[in-house]
């Protein structure tokens, strides 16, 4: 009977761990969360009171230099999302074409929703995800962003259950 009990308590454990995975972030006006399904990882980011001509993004990485980044910018009052590296701490170097699936993308009432997939790749292990709002867009080019980023190590491969369609 002690067998059956311990079995069943430790197989409760072993559910609960691999339920409270971290797939979520929150900082401010910025939020994520995740999925890996076959080999994919699925971002939604929303940043709230965005306004024209500003930006946020996340990116991959342990610091602010030599990042993959993933830039959602609205200018002209349209939404889009580029991506990109950065060398050091200046602007990023933008892609010809986005590194990602574009999946959706919406703004509304300074609210903007972006989803996108890319191979879960070098984001297989724990990384740390740097979250930025408030950049301005200058001249038509990414400017400088106003807030200290919010990093988070993130082990997206635990992150297996399916919330998108």
């Amino acid at each position: 009977m002690f067998t059956i009990l311990l079995g069943t308590l430790c197989l409760s454990l072993l559910v609960s761990i691999g339920e409270t995975a971290k797939c979520s972030a929150k900082s401010g006006d910025i939020s994520a969360r995740w999925q890996v399904v076959d080999s994919e990882l699925t971002v939604e980011v929303t940043t709230n009171n965005i306004g024209n001509n500003e930006w946020s993004a996340v990116g991959f990485g342990p610091d602010m230099s030599d990042l993959n980044v993933v830039i959602f910018q609205v200018v002209d009052f349209k939404p889009s999302v580029v991506t990109g590296t950065t060398q050091g701490y200046g602007a990023p170097t933008l892609d010809a074409s986005p590194s990602v699936t574009l999946q959706s993308l919406n703004y509304n009432s300074n609210t903007l929703v972006a989803r996108f997939a890319r191979a879960v790749g070098s984001l297989s292990t724990c990384q740390t995800w740097n979250f930025v709002t408030d950049g301005a867009i200058e001249d038509g080019s990414i400017g400088y962003h106003n807030a200290a980023p919010h990093s988070v190590e993130i082990c997206a491969d635990k992150c297996t259950r399916k919330i998108f369609s």
